[in-house]
């Protein structure tokens, strides 16, 4: 019997297939790598389960080539589920619908559906054996498959490399036809070399699956992003991420009642620049399913989920419609669509009742942060420190005569594109000032501790091209730290001057009508494990690890301000508090948990949390 890999060759696919995908003649040398792997397999033939093909592509593809395309191989377990979720499936009616994945690759997600479909054919025509009365329904489901399965990549190899996976499903039926009608033309599938945000003229799809690819913007290359620009997209607002207008595109291109299933990072759920997607995905879809899975591919740079969506015009359809959601641990139960809406569109899958009670209490009955400046005699300032990795080292660029922060990737000048040396790199964050240069360095905050400086430098501020920040935001005030410590709020207070990197924030009070309304109280509340409870249930708690503290995060932290007198005294004890542990030269862990337990006690009070809460919230935070 003939095998595949023999009747790859006779059949002059890969010729067939450069001249259709011509693009990729140009990376001839790694096809070949692909096809070298491939014919060397041992068991490739027609019944083989195992993926050479798409094993091939990903070994040769290097992990910094699919680090650069935001492309991860997608274990065959999650299509499955996917597949299944959206109702792609052989007992079900998916012969007349069409389907399409627009991020493809050499075929995780259209190899599987290929094979439901063949064997859904099968079944309702009764194809089991090919004769000559039956080789006009062979062909017609071959016809089928190709009329009802579409594929998009960007990369030509990776459509290549598609067709020939789809040609080694359909293998036995193509040998048994030819045996009958050894002229019958091979099939192209509809599998298209393009750039998914320049797709046009397709028709609207019964379903979309896929798992796109994950670039940050700094990431996304210029003309990517160019063109994402000069299209009319909702959703690439701020900073964005690729998936997200992939995400919008699979919407677009769906029916209605169509369903899209696609597996994308767990920063969907709550991270502040994604809220223009999740408003579009609620304004445009009944969210069937979210399944937070944590880290599903072999290089876990990301926590996932798997997201099932309907596309849905009917708002009050959409409002009724019960989310079905699925934690790690197997947990499930059922939320409503409108909820999200009162969370500010935050999908806080996470949340029980009691959670959804503490949080709403707390987002109803106190301002945010950044919402103070808004009242009368307010000015607070909260910006980063400067931008400057915490190593301190920069590089000097001899065109723009200008200093810059060591780049992330090639060592090009951010301003003029020039080559730099690595002869001009140097630190300007020093352990001590160097002799007779006392009036350019300043004191550099390197580390703290919750209450705590735990370690100063020192750092030259004369250097030009750095953003040192206005000086005067570097002292008497609040330093954040962009990590927790032992899953809290990390923030310490300084009144001296003393500049800080970007993995800190520094929060100022320039101006309170209320003198109880100061530095200590305000970080008080920053440290309060009532705080920190909010900050994990509102911004990560589905995670393992407390989330990095980002400065959108803390803008949106609920402050008490202390009106009344009897608020008024809280205050001034919760002051009282701050100032032990801040002045205390031995900051034992005994007297940090004693002092602290006083301080969460009297802000429980001050926000209003009844004892069964404040015991929930000790508990919670206690287990984590």
């Amino acid at each position: 019997m003939i095998k595949f890999k023999e009747y790859l060759k006779k059949e002059n696919i890969i010729e067939d297939l450069l001249e259709r995908y011509k693009e990729a003649k140009n990376e001839r040398n790694f096809l070949n790598k692909v096809l070298e792997s491939l014919l060397k397999a041992n068991n490739l033939n027609a019944n083989s389960e195992f993926d050479v093909i798409s094993n091939a592509y990903q070994k040769n593809l290097n992990s910094k080539e699919r680090k650069a395309l935001g492309e991860f191989y997608t274990p065959l377990s999650v299509v499955n589920y996917i597949l299944d979720a959206i109702g792609y499936t052989d007992n079900n009616k998916i012969e007349n619908r069409k389907l399409i994945d627009i991020s493809c690759g050499s075929g995780s997600f259209i190899i599987p559906v290929v094979k439901i479909l063949f064997k859904r054919l099968k079944n309702i025509t009764n194809l089991n054996n090919i004769t000559e009365s039956s080789l006009k329904q062979a062909k017609k489901i071959i016809k089928w498959i190709q009329e009802a399965i579409y594929g998009v990549d960007i990369n030509p190899i990776a459509c290549i490399l598609c067709q020939i996976n789809i040609h080694y499903v359909l293998f036995e039926i193509y040998r048994k036809i030819r045996k009958i009608e050894p002229e019958y033309k091979l099939p192209m599938f509809n599998i298209i070399n393009s750039d998914a945000l320049t797709l046009s003229n397709l028709s609207l799809f019964d379903f979309v699956v896929g798992n796109p690819p994950y670039l940050f913007i700094r990431d996304i290359p210029k003309e990517q992003r160019e063109l994402i620009e000069s299209k009319r997209f909702e959703t690439n607002d701020g900073q964005y991420d690729y998936y997200q207008i992939f995400i919008e595109i699979g919407i677009r291109l769906l029916k209605s009642q169509g369903k899209l299933g696609y597996i994308v990072p767990d920063s969907l759920l709550a991270l502040s620049n994604r809220l223009v997607l999740r408003r579009y995905i609620y304004n445009t879809t009944k969210i069937k399913e979210i399944y937070y899975t944590g880290p599903k591919f072999d290089v876990p740079v990301v926590s996932n989920i798997i997201l099932i969506l309907e596309k849905e015009s009917n708002g009050l359809e959409r409002e009724k419609n019960s989310i079905k959601i699925i934690l790690i641990d197997n947990q499930e139960k059922q939320i409503l669509q409108k909820v999200l809406k009162k969370w500010n569109f935050k999908f806080l899958i996470h949340l029980n009742d009691t959670d959804i009670s503490i949080i709403e209490h707390l987002d109803k009955e106190f301002p945010k942060l950044k919402d103070l400046n808004k009242n009368d005699g307010y000015i607070i300032n909260l910006n980063r420190g400067v931008e400057l990795a915490k190593t301190g080292e920069i590089i000097y660029c001899e065109k723009c005569k200008t200093y810059f922060p060591i780049p992330r990737k090639d060592l090009l000048c951010q301003k003029c594109g020039s080559q730099l040396k690595i002869e001009h790199i140097e630190k300007i964050i020093q352990k001590n000032i160097p002799k007779n240069r006392n009036e350019s360095f300043k004191s550099f905050l390197f580390a703290i501790n919750r209450y705590n400086i735990k370690e100063k430098k020192y750092i030259d501020i004369t250097k030009n091209g750095i953003n040192y920040k206005d000086l005067k935001f570097y002292e008497d005030r609040i330093i954040i730290r962009q990590l927790s410590q032992n899953n809290l709020i990390c923030a310490t207070y300084d009144k001296n001057i003393s500049l800080t990197s970007q993995s800190f924030y520094n929060l100022k009070i320039l101006q309170t009508p209320i003198k109880e309304f100061n530095h200590s109280f305000l970080l008080g509340i920053i440290n309060s494990t009532l705080l920190s409870y909010y900050f994990i249930k509102s911004f990560g708690s589905y995670k393992k690890l407390f989330p990095r503290i980002l400065i959108e995060k803390i803008k949106n932290l609920p402050i008490k301000i202390p009106e009344t007198e009897k608020e008024k005294k809280l205050a001034r004890e919760i002051i009282k508090q701050v100032n032990i542990l801040l002045d205390a030269k031995d900051k034992s862990i005994n007297l940090l948990e004693k002092v602290q337990q006083e301080i969460d006690s009297l802000i429980f009070n001050l926000f209003q949390i009844s004892n069964n809460d404040q015991n929930y919230i000790l508990n919670y935070m206690k287990n984590l």
